[in-house]
């Protein structure tokens, strides 16, 4: 008990989001970069199909590694980190039992795994002490059939909370696609600027079909203006490094100049609005990634012609941006109380 007492809540949250979205990113890479690539070859050769496959399986892991690397980021032992993993996927709702067979049916609903680990931990915490050598046989029973079980019991509830919201957001933004490409776009250039997971929101709600592409166009317009801000101060390395994502690299900065996140949301909205006229899609699973991820994916869901939709990829997710980060960029450094070029200043040996 003195051990859990020591982690306050917000850095308790914050070591078990951190860890679920990095399963997720670890998870969904394989199948969302390759397997745009393959799908065709895959209809006509057994050896791609099986690279297809191998990629898209990936994925059914996220509840079993967002449990281990939840579980280590509290330093827990094998036994430990087996069990959560054992009670994250039992009560994820990735696997179904159907017709007396046990049958992968997706990554199961995050916000619901992200509870069940969180209850897991807590009861080793809680446990830990008292099971001593039957650490063995008690915590895996603890976890995997106890809190498991309440994630079983939980889980309907609770995907129909986390679906219904992103339902009403997609369903919103087929009806006002300005308005709401606009302000998800904006939204999600500021959250990944923030410790919290914008690959783990957006699949946790759902967030799909044009909404998810807002949110993928929204990431990378982040990423752009971050990288162009960051150049004056720190050199092409470190504007490299946020031109492909590296922008969580800079959290205390934008925890002690929030003004920074001005130029993020003003070039989110702009790209977001542009990106509400050329009908750009993303899945859940890679709406909260930016590019390259992004582009990948939303090429799947685009007719027509080849080179043309590669060009409206091109203008939406890296011309633009960057000609819009650049404005913004001029225009904003006037103004010294908006713009210090010493806020953008990375520290990399923190």
């Amino acid at each position: 008990m003195e051990e859990l007492s020591k982690y306050k809540m917000g850095e308790f949250w914050n070591k078990l989001l951190s860890a679920v979205a990095m399963a997720i990113v670890v998870a969904v890479t394989p199948g969302a970069i390759i397997s745009p690539f393959i799908t065709g070859l895959a209809k006509h050769s057994a050896f791609w199909e099986t690279i297809l496959n191998a990629s898209n399986l990936s994925m059914y892991i996220v509840p079993v590694a967002a449990g281990v690397l939840a579980a280590g980021e509290f330093g827990f032992n094998r036994i430990e980190k087996a069990s959560v993993a054992l009670a994250s996927l039992v009560g994820s709702g990735a696997v179904a039992f159907d017709k007396g067979s046990w049958v992968l049916v997706g990554m199961g609903d995050l916000i619901n795994t992200i509870l069940v680990i969180a209850v897991a931990i807590v009861a080793v915490f809680l446990t830990r002490d008292f099971v001593g050598s039957f650490s063995i046989i008690i915590e895996p029973i603890l976890c995997g059939t106890i809190v498991g079980s309440l994630g079983l019991w939980s889980y309907t509830y609770v995907h129909m909370i986390s679906t219904g919201v992103g339902s009403v957001l997609n369903a919103i933004t087929k009806l006002q696609p300005i308005l709401m490409c606009t302000l998800i776009a904006m939204a999600f250039a500021v959250i990944i600027a923030t410790p919290l997971s914008t690959v783990g929101l957006a699949y946790a709600i759902g967030i799909s079909g044009i909404a998810g592409g807002a949110a993928s166009v929204g990431v990378t317009s982040c990423f752009m203006i971050v990288a162009i801000a960051t150049f004056k101060a720190n050199g092409k390395g470190v504007s490299l490094a946020m031109f492909w994502g590296g922008v969580k690299m800079m959290l205390a900065n934008f925890v002690e100049h929030p003004r920074m996140f001005i130029p993020i949301a003003i070039v989110g909205a702009i790209t977001g609005f542009i990106d509400s006229f050329l009908n750009i899609q993303n899945g859940s699973a890679e709406a909260g990634f930016g590019q390259p991820v992004g582009p990948i994916d939303s090429f799947q869901y685009m007719s027509g012609n080849t080179g043309t939709n590669i060009i409206i990829l091109l203008l939406i997710y890296y011309i633009l941006p960057i000609l819009i980060s650049l404005v913004v960029y001029l225009v904003i450094r006037k103004f010294p109380k908006l713009y210090n070029s010493n806020d953008w200043k990375v520290d990399i040996d923190k």
